[in-house]
């Protein structure tokens, strides 16, 4: 192998380019990452470099050529994982300060680099496999990892967390709201594109470069155990490294503790649920049969009892903590907080943070929480491929019609097919519902109101006598708050803000204000109706905006928790106002809601939502950060389970989330619960 350092003139066009790109390179790096810098220059230094390999080499010079088959991956390795952090890492507040990028990435695992070049190194030799010659191989192996790297950047903008596994089954609802969101196009100009051009053109001065081993059969057996040996190295790797690391999937935590690329090899392992310590359908059969509940038990409602709406409210937050921090001065939903007759207040922790809105909607409709399902799972795209015993069915095995309302886009996240085995009669998607362009605000974001309306009709219209449950899910509030739409004015309620957020803060503000007339409309509609009503609005999670401090700790003061009020249109149930009045957790979570609503409707709990209510005796609150627990009188982590009673309750809703998610076998409390949905399907 020869090294020369030859210029003649047909390498100026090419030096040119590469002068170019490695000074834009260091020029963007100057505020990012100092590191960077050394990189663009020794990649324009590798520019100036001709490496000619001996192709009629023989003996211990032929071996010699063999081992740069594992420098050219090697140096791939780096280089890929290096510039997927920078262009995930560069500029963010969470490193305010730090101006070396590999002190970030080692810090605390300073041999983590070994684990990833292992999946490196398997798509090297993968390529080589193909025969690609080693330039080509060396040229084109970061090119997965660079791509995966920029989609983390633009999903980390669009929502303010990473990338993981799970949300890869979510791309086309992410894509039809991500026209509604600007992103920044020179971070992965600057810090993927441009090196990576430079990284190529230092692969391309590889030269004579034909295969050490001319017999076609053996390069590819070579080439294939490789890649096997490494790529079968990973993952029995990353199954053990999953072990002691837990994947982070909020803000950029998966780059800043785990690495970007290890972050989402761990979200690929714990997508698949794992069964619960202990686990069979008959021990599942034995714990029920423990609680005395009879599970077969359907329930009833009474001549009585009232209709039901429910009101899933997009990205619905109190501001009012928010206030002196953005130096707000009005609140935004006066009549909200008006709300006392008959109305019940709650504070209620949700399972997802900026996004992810269906799995609020399983969490309440099923009463099961995501709390220890994989993290980043959605149940409706992964785990909803059946009857699923859920509020709906149960409401129609008393006779309530079921109606689901969506005003958006039909197909988002399933619901076409989701819907039906959840228990509802009929699905209306924007598709169905009357709204004129101006009801259609930031783009096609249906105002709360004209929602509201087409609910109006919908009761309007139904059969008199004929008791009804509905779920409407809004999209006013929706992210996507930065851009400025002709159709939407928001109103200047902050100033000057530290962040430069302003246009985001005022636009959700306005948002929130409007929702709030909107739910003005709607009670002031139900107070005319002689059938009774029971409303529940909620929100689904908090808004990703980064100008309300994000506090993602376990309680009733974090950015896990939306508001959420119960409102009848007559005289509310004694027993459930008592309650809340002597209520000393403060906080309920989403799977939790269904109870309270059907309390206040006047129906009795049907056998499977009696086994919920018990668990919640015990532990009242949980989701996915942690859990509530009576007995300790604290909040704990969700996996710090150590109270007898606190593991009997947990042990039993975990039993009952893997039998009803998960597991496809058949047993006593399957049969008995499922005999609803089965004489309704």
């Amino acid at each position: 192998m020869k090294v020369s350092f030859k210029i003649t003139k047909k390498d100026l066009p090419r030096l040119i380019v590469a002068l170019v790109l490695a000074g834009l390179g260091i020029a963007f790096s100057v505020s990012a990452f100092y590191d960077a810098i050394i990189w663009f220059v020794f990649l324009f230094a590798l520019t100036f470099i001709t490496v000619t390999i001996d192709s009629e080499a023989t003996g211990k010079k032929k071996v010699v050529r063999i081992i740069y088959e594992f420098i050219y991956p090697l140096f791939a390795s780096f280089f890929s994982v290096y510039f997927m952090q920078m262009v995930n890492l560069a500029h963010h507040s969470s490193l305010l300060g730090e101006r070396w990028l590999y002190n970030q990435m080692y810090h605390e695992e300073t041999f983590r680099w070994l684990n990833e070049s292992l999946i490196v190194f398997a798509v090297y030799f993968f390529l080589r496999m193909l025969q690609a010659p080693r330039r080509i191989a060396a040229a084109i192996t970061p090119a997965p990892f660079l791509l995966l790297g920029t989609a983390n950047f633009f999903v980390y903008t669009f929502r303010g967390h990473e990338l993981i596994y799970n949300d890869i089954f979510s791309w086309q609802t992410a894509a039809s709201v991500a026209s509604n969101y600007t992103f920044p196009i020179l971070e992965p100009v600057m810090y993927v594109l441009v090196p990576y051009v430079l990284y190529i053109i230092c692969c391309m001065r590889i030269k004579e470069d034909k295969p050490a081993v001319k017999n076609f059969i053996i390069r590819i057996a070579v080439f294939a155990a490789l890649c096997a040996v490494f790529m079968g190295s990973f993952v029995v790797m990353i199954r053990a490294w999953s072990k002691v690391n837990k994947a982070q999937d909020w803000s950029d935590k998966g780059s800043r503790f785990n690495g970007y690329l290890m972050n989402f090899a761990i979200t690929v392992v714990t997508s698949y649920a794992e069964k619960p310590e202990g686990y069979s359908p008959e021990n599942l059969d034995a714990m029920i049969k423990e609680t005395g509940i009879d599970v077969s038990d359907p329930g009833s409602a009474s001549d009585d009892s009232s209709n039901i709406i429910v009101i899933m409210n997009e990205s619905y937050t109190d501001v009012i903590p928010y206030m002196p921090l953005i130096g707000l001065k009005e609140d935004p939903t006066p009549y909200w907080h008006s709300l006392k007759e008959n109305t019940l207040h709650g504070k209620v922790t949700t399972s997802v943070y900026g996004g992810n809105t269906p799995n609020s909607e399983f969490e309440f409709l099923t009463g099961i929480t995501c709390g220890y399902l994989p993290m980043g799972s959605i149940p409706y795209l992964q785990y909803v491929n059946k009857d699923t015993y859920t509020l709906p069915w149960a409401l129609k095995n008393m006779g309530y019609s079921t109606l689901a309302m969506h005003p958006y886009y039909a197909n988002g996240w399933k619901r076409p097919t989701v819907y039906p085995m959840l228990g509802f009669d009929r699905y209306m998607s924007m598709d169905d519902l009357t709204y004129t362009e101006k009801d259609m605000q930031r783009d096609n974001y249906m105002t709360d109101s004209q929602a509201y309306k087409n609910l109006m009709m919908q009761l309007d219209a139904k059969p008199k006598g004929q008791k009804s449950f509905t779920f409407l899910v809004t999209v006013q509030n929706h992210g996507g708050y930065t851009e400025n739409f002709t159709n939407f004015t928001p109103k200047p309620y902050v100033k000057k803000l530290a962040t430069g957020m302003d246009t985001q803060v005022n636009t959700f503000l306005t948002c929130l204000n409007q929702s709030d007339k909107a739910l003005e409309e709607l009670i002031t509609y139900l107070k005319t109706k002689d059938e009774k009503y029971t409303l529940l609005i909620y929100g689904d999670h908090q808004p990703n905006i980064t100008s309300f401090p994000n506090n993602f700790g376990i309680g009733k003061n974090t950015s896990w928790v939306t508001p959420y009020i119960i409102w009848t249109n007559y005289d509310m149930d004694p027993e459930l106002v008592a309650k809340y009045e002597n209520d000393k957790v403060g906080v309920t979570s989403v799977n939790y809601l269904a109870l309270d609503v059907m309390k206040a409707a006047g129906i009795k709990y049907p056998g499977y939502f009696q086994v919920i209510d018990s668990i919640r005796s015990e532990v009242p609150q949980i989701n996915t950060s942690g859990y509530y627990s009576v007995s300790q009188k604290k909040f704990l982590p969700v996996d710090d389970v150590s109270d007898p009673k606190d593991e009997k309750a947990i042990k039993l809703y975990r039993y009952i989330q893997y039998n009803t998610a998960i597991d496809k076998k058949d047993n006593e409390f399957r049969r008995s619960v499922y005999s609803v949905v089965k004489s309704n399907g």
